[in-house]
């Protein structure tokens, strides 16, 4: 018996009750407030699989948020068969592999391809200013003048960007911050 014939790498909902059980080992957690006691599995024929309420911030939300499978129209259960394939695949696979394997279109299995690898990605990252070294932090905001007003000034319509530099590791990284 195959692996890929077992029942989470074919039914979707028991493909997100698998994703479930490795993501939230003690219960759906809220991904925006983390709010843990009062959340409820959403029913009903028009719910979507998977879909969960928090009613602590009253945002519904499934297992998908936060994770390679969110903003993405492929099936959970797809998604279980990519992981397999590429985790079990002694050299890798590559996306047209994928492709003629899972039959979805070649630009859905390079997605897919490209998500996981990201996800399975190791670079070593430490944490910034670990060791008690020095981070320095600053500010700025970037953007272009204002289009209709000649000579405006200020910082109301450019973006607030937040730069993060280790001084012991040299590693630098940038943020643009919602105002």
């Amino acid at each position: 018996m195959s692996v890929l014939s077992r029942p989470e790498f074919h039914d979707e909902e028991t493909a997100y009750a698998y994703v479930e059980a490795r993501i939230w080992p003690h219960g759906a957690t809220c991904p925006k407030c983390g709010e843990r006691e009062r959340v409820s599995k959403m029913g009903g024929k028009s719910t979507r699989i998977g879909a969960y309420k928090c009613y602590k911030c009253r945002k519904p939300f499934t297992v998908k948020v936060g994770t390679i499978f969110e903003s993405s129209h492929v099936s959970m259960c797809l998604w279980l068969q990519a992981i397999y394939l590429m985790c079990a695949s002694k050299k890798g696979i590559s996306s047209n592999q994928l492709h003629r394997t899972l039959g979805v279109t070649l630009k859905t299995a390079w997605f897919m391809a490209h998500r996981i690898r990201e996800a399975m990605r190791t670079d070593g990252t430490v944490q910034f200013g670990s060791g008690g070294g020095v981070v320095e932090v600053d500010e700025t905001f970037i953007g272009q003048k204002h289009k209709k007003k000649e000579g405006a000034r200020g910082y109301a319509h450019k973006n607030a960007m937040l730069s993060l530099v280790d001084h012991t590791t040299g590693r630098s990284k940038s943020f643009v911050v919602k105002v």
